[in-house]
C-alpha cells in the first residue's frame, strides 16, 4: 500500500492516499443505508479506537502484533477498508489503509502499518503514543460517476461531489488512487487542485485519461483524543444545534470571535489577513485594505456593544494606522478621503474607516475627521445617484456591488447621530439608481450593504420607498436559503446558496447582517408576516454562521490551535481563516443577538 506525501517545511501532510482496489469492490456493508456506510455506535467507535491505539503501542514496544481477542457481534460481518492516522499536537506522523477486511482486522492492520512507520522513522516513543490522537476513517463503497466530458478539466466533477463529504476514487488499467474527503479540508486543498495533482503524479498519458473511471465514496470519521474522548466528525465539523442560537450560545460565539480578532492584530494596527489552518501558516502578502478597514469597524462595533477594553484598543490602533492616509479632496472645502499606499484610494476604505469612527465608543473624538470624510463621500455621488468608487486620481466605477452600499451605510449611521439634509438627499437619489441597477443584474453581494443602509434610513425617515426596497432585496436573497425542504445535509441548513445550488459558505455571514436589519425594520412597522418569516431566516442563518466557527475539537489537525480556534471558516470544508470573514460574522452575530434577544440584562 503506497502512501504519497508532500512536505510543507518540517511537517508531512497527507495529500494523496493510495487505497487498495479491494476497497472499491467491497460489498455494501449496510443494505439499508443508501450511502453504503456502516452505522457505528459510540461504544463501537471506542472499541475500534482502542484496537488501533493498542496495536500502535505494541509495535513501538516491540511486542507481537496485537490480536483482537474480542469483537462485538455487530461488527463481525462488517467488511470495509479503513484509514488510521496518528497525530501528535496536530502534526500528522503516519497514516495507512488496510484494504477490505473485517472492520476490526482492517483497523488493526492499518494501525500496524502506522506503528511500523513511526518505529522505522524513530519518530515517537510509547509515551508519545499514549498522548497521541488516533484518527479513523471508514471508507464506504464507491458510487461510479458518469462525468460528461474530460473529468480532468476544472470543475468537471463538482456537480457530483459534496465538499468534505465525498472522496474520489480513480480506476485505470494501471492506476488505483483515491482522495478521502478529510485529505482536502485538512490540507486546504480544493478539489480542482487535487485533481490536477493526481493527473501530474499518476504519470498517465493525457490520451489515456478518458479511460480512467471515476467514483465517489463517503466515509465515517472520528478520532480518539489522548483523554479517551471520542469525537465524531462530519466534514470535520461537530454539528451545531438550532438550540445553540440562544443568548448564551451567541454570547459565547461573539466573545470567542472578538478575542480571536484582537489576537490577529499586528503592532502596526493591521490584522494578519489569512491563516491556512491545514498548512499551519499565514498567507503572505494579502493585506486587502478595504477588508482591513472593515475589521476596524467590527472592533469598534464590538467595543461599543460589549464595553470591553481590548476591542476598543484594537479599533483605536487600526483607526490610527489608516488615518495616516488622510488627504484633502482638491478644490473641495472641508472634504477628505483616505489615500492608500496602493494608489487605488477605494471608496470602501474611506467608508468603512468612517464607520469605525462613528461606531467607536468615543465617536465624538473623531467628529471633525468624520465630517471631512462624509463630505468626501457625498462629493463622489453623481446627480443620477451613482457613486464613483475611488477618489482621484484613481477615479473608477467598478465595485458597484460593494462600495456604494458601504458608503450609504456609513452615511446612514452619521445621519442617526447628526441628521443632515444632504445625506437624505443622497439616499433619495441612490434608491432610484440602485433599484434599477439591481433589477437589471441581481447580485447577492449587492444585497447586504444596501439592505443595512436603507433599513436604517427607512426607520429614521419613515420613507415607504426605502422600506419596499429593503424588503425586495431581502425577499430575493432569503429565498436562496437552505433548510430541511431543499438540503439533506443538516450542517448546511441556514446557509444561503446565492451563486450555486446547494453550495454555501461564509458569504452567509454578510447576508445575515442585512437579514437582521430587515427583521428589525419589519418588526418596527408591525409587518407581522415578514417578522415571523425573517425571524426564521435570521435564526437559521445565525446557526450556520456559528457552524463555521472553529471549535477546539475541530482543530484536531492544527499544530497551532491559537491561530485557529474561534475563527470563521471560508466554507464548511475549507479552513481558510480570513479576517474579513471574522469581521462579517462578528457584526452579524451581534446584530442577531440584539434583534432576537434584545434584553441583555
Amino acid at each position: 500500500m503506497a502512501c504519497h506525501q508532500r512536505t510543507f517545511g518540517r511537517v508531512a501532510y497527507s495529500l494523496l492516499l493510495a487505497v487498495c482496489a479491494g476497497a472499491l469492490g467491497a460489498e455494501d456493508p449496510s443494505a439499508t443505508n443508501p450511502s453504503g456506510l456502516p452505522h457505528l455506535t459510540a461504544s463501537q467507535r471506542e472499541y475500534l479506537s482502542r484496537v488501533a491505539r493498542r496495536t500502535v503501542r505494541d509495535v513501538v514496544l516491540g511486542r507481537a502484533a496485537y490480536e483482537p481477542g474480542y469483537v462485538p457481534s455487530a461488527l463481525e460481518g462488517m467488511t470495509v477498508d479503513v484509514v488510521v492516522r496518528l497525530r501528535v499536537r496536530g502534526y500528522l506522523l503516519a497514516h495507512a489503509a488496510a484494504g477490505a477486511k473485517p472492520i476490526a482486522l482492517a483497523v488493526r492492520d492499518a494501525a500496524l502499518a502506522v506503528g511500523q512507520t513511526i518505529t522505522r522513522d524513530d519518530q515517537v516513543d510509547v509515551d508519545s503514543v499514549n498522548q497521541s490522537l488516533i484518527e479513523i476513517e471508514v471508507i464506504g463503497p464507491p458510487e461510479p460517476i458518469d462525468v460528461s466530458g474530460d473529468w480532468t478539466q476544472p470543475r468537471a466533477v463538482d456537480p457530483y461531489v459534496e465538499p468534505g463529504v465525498h472522496g474520489l476514487a480513480f480506476l485505470g488499467a494501471t492506476v488505483h488512487h483515491s482522495f478521502c474527503p478529510t485529505e482536502l479540508y485538512t490540507t486546504d486543498l480544493v478539489l480542482p487542485d487535487a485533481l490536477r495533482r493526481f493527473a501530474e503524479t499518476s504519470h498517465l498519458d493525457p490520451s489515456s485519461m478518458a479511460d480512467v473511471r471515476v467514483a465517489r465514496f463517503q466515509t465515517v470519521h472520528w478520532y480518539e483524543a489522548p483523554d479517551d474522548k471520542i469525537v465524531s466528525l462530519n466534514r470535520g465539523l461537530t454539528i451545531v444545534s438550532p438550540d445553540a442560537v440562544s443568548p448564551a450560545g451567541l454570547d459565547e460565539a461573539i466573545a470567542r470571535l472578538a478575542d480571536y480578532m484582537v489576537y490577529r492584530q499586528r503592532g502596526s494596527g493591521l490584522f494578519a489577513y489569512q491563516f491556512e489552518a491545514g498548512r499551519d501558516r499565514y498567507t503572505p502578502g494579502e493585506d486587502n485594505l478595504v477588508r482591513q478597514a472593515g475589521a476596524a469597524a467590527a472592533m469598534a462595533i464590538h467595543a461599543k456593544w460589549s464595553g470591553r477594553s481590548a476591542p476598543r484598543a484594537a479599533a483605536e490602533l487600526a483607526i490610527r494606522h489608516h488615518l495616516a492616509g488622510l488627504t484633502s479632496v482638491a478644490n473641495v472645502e472641508n472634504a477628505a478621503f483616505l489615500a492608500t499606499p496602493d494608489g487605488e484610494n477605494k471608496l470602501g476604505v474611506t467608508a468603512l474607516l468612517c464607520l469605525a469612527m462613528v461606531e467607536h465608543p468615543d465617536a465624538d473624538r473623531y467628529r471633525e475627521t468624520r465630517k471631512k470624510l462624509v463630505n468626501g463621500m457625498l462629493w463622489l455621488q453623481r446627480p443620477s445617484g451613482l457613486f464613483i468608487t475611488a477618489f482621484p486620481p484613481a477615479a473608477m466605477v467598478r465595485g458597484q456591488d460593494y462600495f456604494p452600499g458601504e458608503a450609504l451605510l456609513t452615511l446612514a449611521e452619521e445621519y442617526a447621530s447628526d441628521p443632515d439634509a444632504r445625506i437624505l438627499d443622497a439616499f433619495d437619489r441612490a434608491v432610484s439608481f440602485y433599484k434599477d441597477y439591481f433589477r437589471e443584474a441581481p447580485s447577492p453581494a449587492f444585497v447586504p450593504w444596501q439592505v443595512q443602509a436603507f433599513a436604517l434610513m427607512a426607520r429614521q425617515s419613515k420613507r415607504s420607498d426605502f422600506r419596499e426596497y429593503v424588503f425586495e432585496l431581502t425577499d430575493w436573497l432569503a429565498a436562496k436559503q437552505l433548510d430541511e425542504s431543499n438540503c439533506r445535509w443538516p450542517e448546511l441548513h441556514g446557509g444561503v446558496a446565492a451563486y450555486q445550488s446547494g453550495r454555501v459558505g461564509v458569504a452567509t455571514a454578510a447576508y445575515l447582517e442585512g437579514f437582521a436589519d430587515a427583521l428589525a425594520l419589519a418588526r418596527s412597522i408591525g409587518d407581522a408576516e415578514r417578522t415571523v418569516r425573517y425571524e426564521r431566516v435570521v435564526r437559521s442563518a445565525a446557526r450556520f454562521v456559528m457552524q463555521l466557527q472553529v471549535r477546539p475539537e475541530e482543530a484536531y489537525f492544527s499544530p497551532s490551535p491559537r491561530d485557529t480556534v474561534g475563527a470563521i471558516r471560508t466554507g464548511p470544508a475549507l479552513d481558510l481563516l480570513r479576517i474579513d470573514h471574522c469581521q462579517h460574522a462578528l457584526i452579524a452575530l451581534i446584530k442577531t443577538r440584539d434583534v432576537l434577544f434584545p434584553d441583555r440584562g
